[in-house]
């Protein structure tokens, strides 16, 4: 007989032989450990991925997941303040949970500094985005009424989002993380709308975990939390793509000159007017910023410093350049 944790599961989970790699950013899989491991991104190996154990089972976790305790590997308490743990102690606390990951790792790509590979065969299956809100919409009256006029204030037919975070396997907590598919155009206009909403209401602001959030807001009696997904596979800047260091812990100033690909993971920003850490100018060049606590943040027209390292950057539309690369948000500051 099936205890409760398995008999929800089963309503979210679609089986890995079922699944279409490569995999896309802002979703959730299950490993056969119980883990729940989020993708990353979309420049993903065919048969693996690269992201990050979130929650993973623990006798004495303080998280309830349908009955089975949990822990997390990315947050913690600190003198009773919640805070997000460094990326670099995350990526240990991954290995202390899960040893058997180090094996795999091999040589990573620069833009996977903070992130873990795992092969696809470590996985049960995978929490498709749309699938799981049209459950939980037929399951929770709240959540079908907070998507509908969500939607609805934004101009996105409510037949077309999903949702990500613990949502994705049926976990109900107190917000809503909402994921709107589309071009790059048409997500750029649901997000004028949200900035717009929250300028004319600025109650509807987030404030957590020490910073505003320039996505989230409170709306339909709850915490909206948007993320954005390319609605046809050709409009993914490094959906393919290879990556090479070249030189490291450079320092530049620079002017967004173009943001539409801001509010993805990774966020794929162009700068103009790049001066080195000497004062000498730069040609422009594409930033890349593998963190998604910047999703959002940079936008046209900022001029921002930042602490990164030139790679060369190869995908099949655009061949090989040169690109900037961030993979931690305080490597990037507005001047």
């Amino acid at each position: 007989m099936k205890d409760r944790f398995e008999e929800t599961i089963a309503k979210f989970l679609v089986p890995m032989d079922e699944f279409e790699p490569p995999a896309t950013d802002s979703t959730y899989f299950l490993r056969k450990d119980g883990s729940f491991v989020f993708a990353e991104g979309y420049c993903h190996p065919p048969d693996a991925l690269w992201g990050m154990i979130i929650k993973y089972p623990h006798p004495e976790g303080h998280i309830d997941v349908f009955g089975r305790r949990y822990s997390w590997t990315h947050r913690e308490y600190l003198d009773g303040e919640l805070r997000i743990v460094p990326p670099a102690r995350q990526v240990e606390n991954q290995f202390r949970v899960a040893p058997e990951l180090r094996a795999v790792q091999g040589e990573k790509p620069p833009f996977a500094a903070h992130l873990v590979k795992f092969p696809l065969s470590d996985f049960r299956g995978v929490f498709d985005n749309r699938r799981a809100l049209r459950q939980l919409r037929r399951d929770y009256e709240w959540i079908d009424r907070a998507v509908r006029e969500t939607c609805e204030l934004l101009k996105v037919d409510d037949r077309t989002p999903g949702v990500s975070g613990s949502l994705s396997y049926g976990l109900v907590e107190d917000d809503i993380d909402i994921v709107f598919f589309g071009t790059p155009e048409e997500n750029a206009a649901t997000i004028a709308r949200i900035q717009a909403y929250k300028k004319e209401h600025p109650e509807a602001k987030v404030v957590e975990l020490g910073k505003e959030w320039p996505l989230r807001f409170h709306y339909a009696g709850t915490l909206i939390c948007p993320f954005f997904k390319y609605s046809r596979p050709a409009d993914i800047p490094l959906l393919e793509c290879e990556m090479k260091a070249r030189e490291k812990g450079l320092r530049f100033q620079a002017t967004v000159s173009e943001d539409l690909h801001s509010f993805y993971l990774p966020a794929v920003v162009e700068l103009t007017d790049l001066t080195d850490g000497e004062g000498a100018k730069e040609d422009d060049l594409e930033l890349i910023v593998y963190d998604g606590a910047l999703r959002g943040e940079l936008r046209r027209g900022d001029r921002i410093g930042l602490s990164g390292d030139r790679v060369v950057l190869t995908t099949p539309r655009k061949g090989s350049r040169n690109a900037l690369l961030v993979t931690d948000m305080d490597q990037v500051r507005r001047d």
